[in-house]
């Protein structure tokens, strides 16, 4: 039996990596793995007031575990199992350091991220498991890898440095995942009682013991109801605030973000940082953020037009997300949606400058937004704002060097559910 269950182990791991990786490339198989989490699914779907069918395929997993609990943390969770092989080769096992004395924190995570979901910004996404692993696996990709698009796997490799000190500390005492289900375990036993008309048991007091061989306890199954209901007026209040209160600030040159990203701050709550936009992107485009939004945009991703632009007749980041945070788009909505304008320097532009002929920009613009104006007895360019999308050819293409001569400019999109077609 612990052989079949070490087979089974082995064989989601490979699927998952396999999934997350996109070997086998399909429109939306980057959202696949991280949207089968049902905490990342029912945060999605409590921000957005709905479920979309990404969000259904956390479905069966939320299923599994109002039946059997933590069962999938204990047989199927593919970064449970990397870590237990960390905690089982890691130089430091033969003097661990204990976690009996670190709280049960996993739970109050849990919370506060639903509890914030239903205030419009979901917070800690990327804590979710399955998000960290499917980050860990969909960033390398095949041809011009930069340090910067690596980022998204720091998040599982910290968690194999820290589970090498601590062994089990993640899955027994943080994770919120693993609290989730803990959750909907007591409360599927509880319905299970109620319909049989059997006296409900009473929740204990402390952690359920491990049971043996299993991967970790249920964390949070003796929460009293007056705890969850504090961790979930905090989340919500906490969520509420970041939202409203104008803490999250764009400036007039932030980051220009893919076509169908919800407006901020709504994106940096809802974003789970799990690469899977980034690694969908054809043109390589589409990296993390460092920061450029404001400090809460870290790791969201960003469109970079310094090598390449944004294909017109691509979409595939808009069936790449698992929670929602770029929207998926007919081809039609997309090429119609302005996600930033040019401008032109013309303190740099050759043609400005140097009255020299170029107008390479107005070449490579597939929307003729950049007009011909004759100044000093040569075209140059001027971008129509009306006729812009901020599709970075101009950008990518124009020869000023060191700094170009065209950049896009983020701006103000219009509201993205005006353009939204779902379930394409």
């Amino acid at each position: 039996m612990r052989h079949q269950r070490t087979i089974l182990r082995i064989g989601v791991v490979t699927l998952a990596a396999i999934v997350s990786a996109q070997v086998f490339p399909l429109l939306a198989g980057a959202a696949v793995w991280p949207a089968a989490s049902p905490l990342l699914a029912i945060c999605a779907a409590g921000a957005a007031r709905s479920a979309s069918l990404t969000a259904l395929i956390g479905l069966p997993l939320l299923v599994l575990a109002l039946a059997r609990g933590r069962w999938f943390c204990h047989h199927l969770c593919p970064t449970g199992y990397l870590l237990i092989l960390v905690g089982k080769f890691a130089r430091f096992r033969r003097r661990p350091l204990s976690i009996q004395r670190v709280p049960m924190l996993g739970s109050g995570l849990c919370l506060v991220m639903l509890g914030s979901a239903l205030a419009g910004l979901p917070l800690l996404l990327h804590l979710d498991p399955l998000v960290q692993f499917n980050g860990f696996f969909s960033v390398w990709r095949g041809t011009d890898w930069r340090w910067v698009d690596g980022l998204p796997a720091l998040s599982l490799i910290v968690l194999g440095l820290v589970t090498a000190i601590w062994p089990r500390l993640w899955c027994e005492r943080i994770c919120p995942l693993g609290a989730l289900q803990a959750l909907l375990g007591i409360t599927g036993k509880f319905c299970r009682h109620a319909i049989a008309r059997k006296p409900a048991p009473q929740p204990a007091t402390s952690a359920v013991p491990m049971h043996p061989g299993s991967l970790s306890a249920p964390a949070g199954g003796g929460i009293a109801g007056r705890r969850i209901f504090l961790a979930l007026l905090f989340g919500t209040a906490l969520g509420w605030v970041l939202k409203r209160k104008g803490v999250f600030c764009l400036g007039p040159d932030g980051p220009i973000r893919p076509p169908g990203a919800v407006a901020e701050p709504v994106l940096w709550g809802l974003c789970s940082r799990c690469g899977s936009c980034m690694r969908t992107c054809p043109e390589g485009i589409i990296v993390p953020d460092l920061g450029t939004g404001g400090p809460g945009s870290w790791l969201t991703p960003r469109l970079d037009f310094s090598r390449r632009y944004c294909n017109e007749w691509c979409r595939l980041c808009t069936g790449a997300c698992p929670t929602g945070a770029i929207s998926r788009l007919a081809l039609e909505a997309k090429r119609a949606l302005s996600i930033g304008t040019a401008r032109v320097d013309r303190g740099r532009c050759l043609a400005w400058r140097d009255a020299q002929y170029c107008m390479v920009c107005h070449e490579f613009c597939s929307y003729q937004a950049v007009r011909i104006v004759e100044h000093n007895g040569v075209n140059c360019p001027e971008v129509d704002k009306a006729l812009c999308r901020g599709c970075g050819a101009c950008q990518s293409r124009c020869p000023a060097e060191p700094i170009r001569a065209i950049v896009v400019h983020t701006h103000e999109q219009a509201p993205v559910e005006e353009l939204r077609i779902a379930n394409l």
